[in-house]
């Protein structure tokens, strides 16, 4: 029969060897899991790579748009204002019209007055 020295040394081969089997199944965990974040990983950086190909490729259509349609519009609109800015009169100009009209109406209300007048005393 089996002592009771017997059934520790027992224990003790049955806890080493439980001991064993668990360090060898975490390293098989641990190989599972740095395999899969491994292709993860792999993934994410082509993801990355195809979606900044294709914002690359948006913006450079982007520009030669706005390279040909929107920045011509543009040069017209400034050449449009320049024009402008070279036919209308410079406000120091209009200034002094403005003074002169003013005087004007003053002396044409004056001369008004006075055919009135002449035209009572005839």
């Amino acid at each position: 029969m089996l002592d009771k020295q017997d059934l520790q040394a027992i224990k003790e081969l049955i806890d080493t060897s439980i001991a064993a089997s668990e360090e060898r199944m975490t390293a098989k965990i641990d190989a599972a899991v740095t395999a899969s974040e491994e292709r993860m990983t792999a993934k994410i950086d082509a993801t990355e790579e195809r979606m900044t190909a294709k914002i690359d490729a948006s913006e450079n259509r982007i520009m030669a748009y706005i390279e040909t349609a929107v920045m011509p519009n543009f040069q017209l609109l400034a050449e449009g204002h320049q024009t402008l800015l070279e036919t209308l009169a410079p406000k120091s100009r209009v200034d002094n019209l403005e003074d002169d009209v003013v005087f004007l109406k003053s002396v044409v209300k004056s001369l008004m007055q006075e055919v009135s007048e002449l035209k009572k005393a005839q």
